[in-house]
């Protein structure tokens, strides 16, 4: 059952309850206030007919007077002896339908007559110190009876026309009154049905417990998109990583399985040919140690690859980049006599100090020095320079080598990618990978300038140590 209709049942309940109740009231307030007019009236003309039958003084004999002044058409006045029998009336009783004998006197009630009853007061007269007789006066309660029929003819029609009045009125006022309810529901299963949890409610005009409802319900939306959205970009990044994971075990499986099939190779050929070749053999085994190199340094760069997809590094010294640049490039000199190397323009980050981890920084500069100088040829160059701005420290560095064509400049920071002029190098494209990820964990940037056949340009910008960051390092 819809609350609507145990609303306007429970309401038509209360006030059928009420309206029998007041009619009920009614009803008996007026019997009673007639039947106590009847009783006063009976009351007041017998003193009227004792005053005119006491008996004279000195003498104990009642007087009868005419008593047709006191009665009327529905009043009955009667003058009776001590035993109870009549002297003298004015009107008729039927004293065999009534019991009216003297051992009941004096008395007041209601005796029953045929067709009527009579509201009755017997009220005795004293003579000589004796009861000389009785008089009594009956009044018909039959007005009575037809003003009470009359209201009772009014009181029930009344009554069950004002509740089907009542009742159409409730209902309507229930339904108006629970419309906003349906229209909410209504709502509310559009917005389920349609599974687009930015979907609001309307909210009503008035600010009443509907609205509040409206409301709740719409905060409970808002909390339930915020849900789905963060529940959304956590199954896309968990489908991304998932993704990148796939494509990253793929290319270190192809980039593992070439060097070991070409020891595989070189180890079987040596086991069919023996020691009959010594040349043969040993031309083999350099090149196996040149794969086992590479596979080594592929293995070093995963690894490295690996903690720096970890939680984000933490960062807890003051580095002087001047000294970790200077570092690096006396390293890659002393590992590589060509092409020319020139850091001279290291000068400029003097005093200039970042906060991080030295030993990645100076792995991100070997990166980018190593892959400048791999790719330049013996008679070219390779220039580090250096610049400060308000609040960043840049660094460059330039080769006037082969250059990266331009359809390659936007993977080159891609795992495992290598540009078609490099694979005749070395490397297994992982390098640049990892100087972008150095770079991003340093809150720094780095971009390339190139094109094929002219050289690149990296350019490398990092933050300079904050005041609040310079106070933390003295405190460690």
């Amino acid at each position: 059952m819809y609350i609507r209709t145990r609303l306007a049942i429970a309401l038509m309940l209360f006030l059928i309850v009420v309206l029998v109740g007041f009619s009920l009231a009614i009803y008996e307030l007026t019997h009673a206030s007639l039947l106590g007019e009847i009783s006063m009236d009976v009351r007041s003309r017998a003193a009227s007919v004792i005053a005119a039958v006491q008996p004279l003084t000195g003498t104990t004999t009642l007087r009868v007077p005419d008593l047709t002044p006191f009665a009327s058409a529905d009043v009955v006045v009667e003058i009776l002896n001590p035993d109870g029998t009549v002297r003298a009336s004015a009107g008729y009783l039927d004293r065999n339908a009534s019991d009216l004998n003297g051992s009941h006197l004096p008395r007041l009630g209601l005796i029953q007559q045929p067709g009527q009853p009579f509201e009755t007061y017997a009220q005795p007269v004293h003579g000589g110190g004796q009861v000389q007789g009785y008089v009594l006066v009956a009044r018909s309660v039959r007005t009575i009876n037809l003003a009470l029929s009359q209201l009772g003819g009014w009181l029930v029609p009344g009554t069950m026309i004002t509740l089907v009045f009542a009742g159409l009125l409730i209902w309507l006022l229930v339904q108006r009154a629970l419309r906003p309810l349906e229209r909410l529901a209504q709502s509310a299963a559009a917005v389920a049905a349609s599974g687009d949890h930015r979907e609001r409610l309307e909210p009503g005009v008035r600010f009443d417990e509907i609205r509040r409802l409206t409301d709740t319900i719409n905060g409970m939306l808002s909390a339930l998109d915020n849900a789905y959205q963060a529940l959304g970009s956590a199954y896309h990044q968990v489908q991304e990583l998932s993704e990148v994971q796939r494509h990253f075990l793929a290319d270190v499986s192809h980039e593992l399985r070439t060097p070991l099939t070409i020891m595989l190779s070189s180890l079987e050929l040596i086991s069919k040919m023996g020691n009959t070749d010594p040349d043969f053999q040993a031309r083999t085994l350099v090149d196996m140690r040149l794969e086992a190199e590479r596979m080594a340094q592929m293995v070093s760069q995963l690894l490295m690859l690996a903690r720096t997809d970890e939680a984000e590094t933490t960062l807890h010294q003051t580095v002087l980049l001047a000294d970790v640049v200077g570092e690096a490039c006396q390293q890659v000199s002393r590992a590589r006599r060509e092409p020319m190397l020139n850091c001279d323009g290291v000068d400029a980050l003097e005093g200039a100090a970042v906060w991080g981890d030295p030993d990645h920084l100076k792995q991100l500069f070997l990166i980018l020095l190593d892959n400048a100088c791999k790719y330049t040829p013996q008679d070219g160059w390779v220039r580090v320079a250096a610049g400060l701005s308000e609040s960043s420290a840049i660094v460059t560095v330039t080769d006037n080598g082969i250059g990266i064509a331009a359809t390659d400049l936007p993977h080159i920071f891609e795992r495992f990618y290598r540009a078609a002029d490099a694979r005749s190098h070395s490397g297994a494209g992982l390098g640049l990978a990892i100087a972008a990820r150095l770079v991003q964990q340093h809150g720094g940037t780095i971009r390339v300038e190139s094109s094929g056949g002219h050289g690149s340009c990296f350019t490398l910008t990092l933050p300079l140590l904050t005041e609040a960051q310079f106070l933390s390092s003295l405190v460690l």
